[in-house]
């Protein structure tokens, strides 16, 4: 069992909130995410979101729920963590990063 971990694959991205007219912050990563992440999440089973915002420019309740529909990329039974940190200054652009983990320790079709 020393190997288990050789198996392992992960996937890190960072989607900045570049707005477009009229979006939101949430928005504009959710956008993102769906254009350009390009990569099959259902494969993954473990996953690890960190949202950065600045003291200046808070995380909204309503920004966490719109950034939270991107856990539907996911499966039902992978495991989340969800973290946020407070950046000092005034930056009014978020930053989700996302880490998705797939390890091999599942059945086998």
């Amino acid at each position: 069992m020393m190997n288990c971990n050789r198996n392992r694959q992960i996937v890190k991205r960072r989607i900045y909130s570049f707005q477009m007219d009229g979006e939101s912050r949430a928005e504009a990563i959710c956008r993102a995410f769906q254009q350009y992440t390009l990569v099959d999440w259902s494969l993954y089973n473990k996953v690890s979101f960190q949202i950065v915002s600045s003291v200046e420019h808070p995380l909204l309740m309503g920004e966490l729920i719109q950034l939270m529909s991107i856990g539907q990329s996911f499966t039902d039974s992978a495991q989340v963590e969800l973290t946020q940190r407070i950046q000092v200054g005034d930056e009014q652009r978020l930053l989700l990063i996302i880490l998705a983990y797939k390890t091999e320790n599942v059945a086998k079709h």
